[in-house]
């Protein structure tokens, strides 16, 4: 039997970040990784934890004043604002570049409800990398 609706994803960015938000260590970094959303063309986001919560900060950016201008860039915070977009009511952005980097989508009525989820997560995923160091 062949389920109709397999690949059709249901679930909010909030239940898939909950889902899969992990730090771990790897080759003496501490990351933070989370995935907003699942299926082709999806993955997860990893974050270095010393960017965690500057990148936090510029989704809350977006989520108050919209998608900014392309600028020069170089972190993943900076990575954030620069590939911003919105397209189909979905909001997408990229952590990093490079290859296999793949873009965190969110719906545009769920940025909110992400972001003030992940503000809620900064210490947690401190706390967590002091203890892997």
């Amino acid at each position: 039997m062949a389920n109709i609706f397999a690949d059709e994803t249901t679930e909010s960015a909030v239940a898939t970040i909950k889902q899969t938000m992990r730090v771990f260590e790897d080759g003496g970094e501490v990351y933070v990784s989370f995935a907003t959303n699942k299926g082709k063309g999806s993955g997860a986001q990893v974050i270095p934890v010393s960017e965690f919560a500057d990148s936090v900060a510029a989704l809350a950016e977006i989520a108050e004043a919209g998608i900014p201008e392309d600028e020069e860039i170089v972190s993943g915070p900076d990575s954030i604002r620069r590939t911003a977009s919105l397209s189909d009511g979905t909001i997408s952005f990229r952590v990093r570049s490079g290859k296999g980097a793949k873009p965190a989508k969110i719906p545009a009525g769920e940025l909110n409800e992400v972001v003030t989820l992940l503000q809620g997560t900064v210490k947690a995923v401190q706390s967590a990398a002091k203890s892997l160091k």
